[in-house]
């Protein structure tokens, strides 16, 4: 029997060729398409430098990462078909914005990797994912942890075919819809990317896999900052500061030119935050597009 309504999303008509290849490529492994990109990171450097040193006293301070997740937020509001998925070979529209990444309580070799998922409005600002980002990840790595957390500790006591059988189950329910929001609060998996900020621990940018678990529909991996040389025009030397990032897109969801254009709005945004403490316009046709509801917002409030 076939179930169209998720908790996280309804589906979508897409093109002819794109329905096929759901079917010409039925897993995430065999249809990912890997991307790198280069973005000068002068501007945002020299941005967080005066945000850092205004900012109120209950402000976090102001990283690549929290300007990144606010980029991917605001490219997300303006190409809604980014944030589509596929699961069981059909197409639907996620009903939330929401980025996954692993956040360290302590910066060693033995510190607890805890799971966090961001939900994001198309209307934030920088302000607001700072706040957000404060707030979740906070939660995060204090004492009482978050939901993800809790369950990981759970997995722990579960022997390996306990284990097995509910991973296996997990499968099952997602491929018939039949999935709930507590399994979707539990994995990191059901986001509209994954993030993970290498750079922060002084690692270039890997080319990440994706899960066949869940419908992420991309990884995004933020690599350590390099200062490079180019030589201009007039044969004068210019020094800049770069960030590569890395993107494994799943190629069922859109094309290539969509996707593309997608990102020249994420290097856009990163090369000129001071688009993000503005409020982005956003036409109601784009907003009818992306589908977006309160109650998909709400799918982690719990970990708020």
């Amino acid at each position: 029997m076939i179930v169209n309504k998720r908790p996280d999303g309804s589906p979508v008509k897409v093109p002819g060729f794109t329905k096929l290849a759901a079917h010409l490529m039925p897993t995430r492994t065999e249809s990912t398409i890997y991307i790198t990109q280069e973005i000068e990171m002068d501007e945002a450097l020299a941005f967080m430098r005066r945000w850092n040193e205004n900012k109120p006293d209950d402000a976090w301070t102001l990283t690549p990462m929290q300007i990144f997740l606010c980029a991917l937020a605001r490219m997300v509001a303006k190409r809604p078909r980014i944030n589509r998925f596929v699961s069981n070979r059909r197409h639907y529209q996620r009903n939330n914005i929401s980025f996954s990444f692993v956040s360290k309580k302590t910066l060693s070799d033995d510190g607890l990797e805890v799971n966090v998922i961001m939900p994001f409005r198309p209307e934030d600002t920088i302000a607001d994912v700072n706040a957000r980002f404060r707030r979740f990840v906070g939660q995060a790595k204090s004492d009482d942890g978050n939901k993800t957390e809790s369950d990981v500790k759970l997995f722990e006591k579960m022997p390996h075919w306990v284990l097995r059988l509910v991973v296996g189950g997990i499968r099952f329910l997602d491929k018939h819809n039949f999935i709930t929001v507590g399994i979707i609060r539990m994995m990191p998996f059901y986001a509209t990317i994954f993030v993970t900020n290498v750079g922060s621990i002084g690692l270039d940018a890997p080319i990440h896999h994706n899960y066949e678990v869940g419908n992420t529909g991309a990884f995004a991996a933020m690599g350590k900052l390099k200062s490079v040389r180019e030589i201009q025009e007039d044969g004068s030397i210019l020094k800049k500061t770069v960030m590569p990032v890395t993107y494994s897109f799943d190629d069922r969801i859109v094309d290539g030119i969509y996707t593309g254009r997608a990102m020249n709005l994420i290097k856009k945004y990163m090369e000129n935050p001071e688009i993000l403490t503005r409020d982005p316009e956003i036409s109601q046709s784009t907003l009818d597009e992306l589908r977006l509801t309160e109650k998909g917002f709400r799918i982690w409030d719990e970990m708020a």
